[in-house]
């Protein structure tokens, strides 16, 4: 069998899944509720469950209605019971949610023949593999209707994601269009979860908004790297499951987090002039920091996996290399003052060398 004709159905399903759960992220994202979709998508998962100990074919339509109503009820809850002014107290619910069902669905299934299989399946995508044609229809067909939500009252929902007091002072209902949100959430989530695991929904809605973000891309455009970057990371997840006979949910996740990891510390972080004296801007400065310290921390392991307990000669080298491009105002290139570099105290070789390779890893700042 070709490849084609082993992932076609898989990777239609990821297109799907690229289509709708970006669009998604990005109101979680504004709203600060980023772990709300682990709740609904482990409550939905919950749901699905019940319908197993009762007997139900994971294809069963009553295994979608039982997946339904429990996340239904988790966005009821999650829109009426606490104020989205209350940031902390919401995101602790939010976690208490998640914690609960999981837990719940443990003790279900802990005694349940085949739990164990079930519990890890739900959890990593292994369905994913063996999605069939009455799945995608029913992935369009909600995908369509939660599209069509979004696209339809965008910027009512915009409004309530962003700027919540100026909603209600344009008269706008903010719980009310909270629980439409959740809603049309968890409906796309219910059928998600089913395909492809509630870690990999987790993927989707989050990570390719959050590199988007990185890159420095707004509005519209940060969708359309989203969807971009999400639709590369399943086809190399479809490619190595195939080559490797590994979990296509899980490959997927795990090439997500591969591309956080890059894109955190290959972008280039461009500050802001505050002013003509030319001061920074404090939240891209607090990012840049972030990122400063963690290449920093790379380049440490670098050291020690290539030159342990040596001073740190690629990096000498690199500062040559530099040094040479450079010729200041006196006309003399700044290499000749890198020359006593070796003859430096150690510790002070490794903190200028780890301090370098780290600025390298971030990016020069203008």
């Amino acid at each position: 069998m070709n490849f084609l004709s082993v992932m076609a159905l898989p990777l239609l399903a990821c297109l799907l899944l690229v289509l709708i759960l970006p669009a998604l992220g990005q109101h979680v994202l504004a709203r600060g509720v980023i772990f709300v979709d682990l709740a609904l998508a482990q409550i939905a998962a919950m749901g699905q469950s019940v319908a197993f100990l009762l007997g139900a074919d994971p294809h069963d339509p009553s295994t979608y209605y039982w997946s339904f109503g429990f996340t239904l009820l988790g966005a009821a809850l999650f829109s009426f019971l606490w104020d989205r002014e209350h940031s902390v107290l919401q995101e602790a619910f939010i976690g208490i949610s998640f914690a609960l069902a999981t837990a719940a669905t443990l003790l279900m299934l802990s005694n349940a023949p085949h739990g164990a299989e079930h519990v890890s399946g739900a959890l990593s995508g292994e369905a994913l593999g063996w999605v069939t044609w009455k799945d995608i229809a029913v992935m369009v067909v909600i995908d369509a209707l939660a599209g069509g939500f979004l696209f339809f009252f965008r910027h009512k929902l915009s409004l309530c994601s962003e700027d919540p007091k100026k909603a209600r002072a344009q008269g706008l209902s903010v719980k009310k269009w909270d629980f439409f949100f959740y809603a049309a959430f968890g409906l796309v989530v219910t059928s998600s979860v089913k395909v492809s695991g509630v870690l990999a929904v987790f993927s989707f809605l989050i990570v390719p908004v959050v590199c988007a973000t990185l890159l420095g891309r707004r509005g519209p455009a940060q969708l359309y790297w989203a969807w971009a970057i999400a639709f590369v990371v399943s086809v190399l997840g479809a490619v190595f499951s195939y080559l490797k006979d590994w979990p296509m949910g899980a490959t997927i996740v795990c090439l997500f987090g591969v591309a956080v990891a890059i894109i955190s510390l290959t972008v280039r972080m461009k500050y802001v002039d505050a002013d003509a004296t030319g001061e920074r801007d404090d939240r891209h400065a607090s990012g840049h920091r972030v990122l400063r310290d963690a290449a920093r921390g790379l380049a440490e392991v670098l050291h020690e996996v290539i030159e342990p307990g040596q001073p740190p000669r690629f990096v000498e080298v690199l500062l040559r290399r530099r040094d040479a491009a450079e010729v200041p105002a006196s006309g003399q290139p700044r290499l000749l003052a890198r020359q006593t570099f070796a003859d430096e105290p150690l510790d002070l070789q490794r903190q200028v060398g780890v301090d370098f390779v780290g600025e390298v890893l971030v990016g020069s700042t203008g």
